[in-house]
């Protein structure tokens, strides 16, 4: 089994995200900040290259869907998913994100060399803010997945002490 990696390319306002093994709550939080960090820098496309991914979680599927809204509200692109085999392509509509993400089978067009993102130490706390977000984002994405996350929101916000308004 593939150790999950990110790797990372960027050459001016693009970025090129390629996820090799699974893409999960244990690397959705590195996608999420080096996403953050390079809009700052005036980065406002992304291709989300998904060929070596076999499988998606809701939280990393959350992410994408937040980077998606970030980037509408920005006036950027909304990111591309390139490569995408079919059982994440059947993930990705049934959640109905296929509305807010360009969804390819293309190759992905590499924006200079990739290099590993390394993960920064994450507390637990950490990782269960960003998967109450990432649910949140799927809801704002699609009302219909209210019903499939609801339970994971109300355990996320008691896990965290928050409640939604």
């Amino acid at each position: 089994m593939v150790s999950p990696t990110i790797l990372v390319s960027q050459e001016g306002a693009q970025s090129v995200i390629k996820v090799v093994g699974k893409g999960s709550f244990h690397n959705a939080s590195l996608v999420k900040s080096y996403a953050e960090k390079v809009s700052d820098l005036g980065v406002n496309t992304f291709t989300i290259d998904l060929q070596e991914c076999p499988h998606m979680d809701s939280t990393f599927m959350g992410v994408l869907a937040g980077l998606a809204r970030v980037q509408k509200q920005s006036g950027g692109s909304s990111p591309r998913l390139v490569n995408v085999n079919s059982r994440n392509a059947e993930l990705l509509l049934t959640l109905g994100l296929d509305r807010i993400l360009q969804l390819e089978v293309s190759p992905a067009e590499t924006a200079g060399e990739l290099e590993p993102l390394h993960h920064p130490v994450s507390g637990k706390t950490e990782v269960a803010a960003t998967m109450l977000e990432a649910h949140r984002n799927l809801i704002e994405a699609n009302r219909e997945n209210e019903s499939k996350f609801q339970d994971v929101i109300k355990f996320l916000e008691d896990k965290l002490g928050r409640k939604t308004d």
